[in-house]
């Protein structure tokens, strides 16, 4: 008896061991190949500068060893031994894009948003397996967007649209424990939802300035008994504030009285805050609404996670049923919303919100250059939202979304001029991601990777998560 569950034993652990292992298998694709070159001069390019918003025809640029060493136009400069041309053929040659809000749940996230062109996203909510997984970037042996990340998402217990993957406090204790906790983790970003108390919020707010931590979030609404008002947000020294949708229900309790826009709109310029919409997370419901559910199953959602569309199916079913036409309304008014601010002087980043709420990874990030674009933006100030803002926020300015000599190469090549018209993001022709160079035929192999995520290594990762927040 005792050999029998020894033999048992054993093969239960073999079994665990090789699920391990099988979670843990990456597609091909993503993993460089280390004996290709980092080092290229890139000839015969439109140069998208965002910095300047123009093209200039005629250009190259030199990269070493995965960084800019230099751009220009004209004649060309001496090719060092060991660097590779490649030409552009009159292409436009930008940074890459940098989505300020999504939500990972599998490395094939990272697959779809590359194959877009986007190389660096913030991870809005932190997981046990997402700080590991962006380090095993920045070593390149993983081949994917430049991975930040936030700590778990901080809530107050019985928030309202709180849930399990949420880290819920209660009281100032249990506040500052759990910004110590993420500390320790690794964790140097903040994320704060809304329905934390004023209490628990002050505590946060106290603690992460003693650890030099940031913090980004939703505007912090309190309890219905002890409500926060807006400004404390705006005074709260935010990164960056998320989604003009939870900045419209706060600050202006969802009235659309356009006087109260533009003084809400003065007001956050006048706090230096950053503002980042999320309009295409709140688009998505909106159509979902429109379609009858129909906007679920577009082709776009075949990288999307099913364990994460098997959790929101409660969620899309309302919505797929939802009779009324005020989402529409409001979602026409949120980009008249973002108007003002961007009118006011307000700086905006890029984010999507991608990995949940029917928003998959990538295609999402250009749409949400669309509809900023919708909002006012000329197409040139949307790239630079999505590129030099965004590395503003992120305290990376000088390092990522520029164009110049010390910079990550961290680029795209696109088919035709995006200040002209924002819609030839979606046409990406090839993409450099830390002086690698992707091209079509690669993109499309992450494109095909971002197909197929993990339902296994996904309910790995929540399992970890819920042991970690506890």
């Amino acid at each position: 008896m005792f050999r029998f569950f020894m033999a048992l034993g054993l093969l239960v652990s073999a079994v665990a061991a090789i699920l391990v292992v099988w979670a843990h298998q990456l597609p091909g694709v993503m993993r460089p190949d280390h004996d290709a070159p980092r080092s290229y001069l890139i000839i015969n390019a439109g140069l998208l500068d965002p910095a300047t918003g123009s093209v200039q025809a005629n250009g190259h640029v030199m990269v070493i060893d995965g960084r800019i060493a230099r751009t220009g136009t004209g004649a060309l400069p001496a090719r060092p031994d060991g660097v590779e041309t490649i030409d552009a053929g009159g292409r436009v040659l930008m940074p890459g894009l940098i989505d300020m809000h999504v939500h990972v749940f599998d490395e094939t996230d990272l697959a779809a948003g590359l194959a877009r062109g986007v190389t660096t996203v913030r991870n809005m909510g932190g997981f046990p397996f997402h700080l590991p997984l962006a380090a095993r970037i920045e070593r390149g042996e993983i081949l994917g967007p430049r991975l930040l990340t936030t700590g778990p998402i901080l809530n107050e217990v019985g928030g309202r649209n709180g849930n399990l993957l949420h880290e819920a406090v209660e009281g100032a204790d249990e506040a500052r424990a759990s910004v110590r906790r993420q500390y320790a983790a690794g964790f140097r970003d903040l994320k704060l939802y809304s329905n934390l108390s004023r209490e628990s919020f002050a505590a946060i707010r106290d603690e992460a300035a003693i650890l030099g931590m940031t913090m980004s979030g939703h505007p912090v609404e309190g309890t219905e008994a002890d409500p926060v008002d807006f400004a404390v947000s705006l005074d709260a020294g935010f990164r960056t504030l998320e989604h003009t949708e939870s900045i419209v229900w706060h600050a202006l309790n969802d009235e659309t009285d356009p006087e109260g826009v533009r003084q809400l709109a003065r007001q956050i310029a006048a706090s230096g805050t950053m503002i980042d919409p999320t309009l295409v997370v709140h688009e998505n419901l909106a159509r979902i609404v429109e379609t009858g559910g129909a906007h679920i199953s577009r082709p776009a959602m075949a990288s999307y996670n099913p364990v994460v569309a098997g959790f929101e199916q409660e969620n899309f079913e309302f919505w797929s049923h939802y009779p009324h036409d005020d989402r529409t309304s409001m979602q026409a008014f949120y980009v008249e919303v973002t108007a003002a601010l961007h009118e006011a002087g307000v700086r905006l980043t890029v984010g999507t919100d991608s990995g949940v709420m029917a928003t998959p990874h990538g295609v999402s990030t250009v749409r949400e250059m669309e509809l900023l674009v919708d909002a006012g933006l000329t197409a040139s100030e949307a790239i630079r939202a999505a590129t030099l803002n965004g590395a503003e926020a992120l305290g990376l300015d000088g390092q990522i979304g520029c164009l110049a000599a010390g910079c990550a190469a961290d680029l795209i090549l696109v088919a035709g001029d995006p200040t002209q018209d924002i819609a030839w993001l979606y046409q990406v022709d090839a993409v450099m991601r830390d002086g690698r160079w992707l091209d079509r035929d690669t993109l499309a192999g992450l494109e095909e990777a971002g197909h197929h995520p993990s339902s296994l290594r996904t309910w790995w990762r929540l399992g970890q998560h819920l042991r970690a927040i506890g």
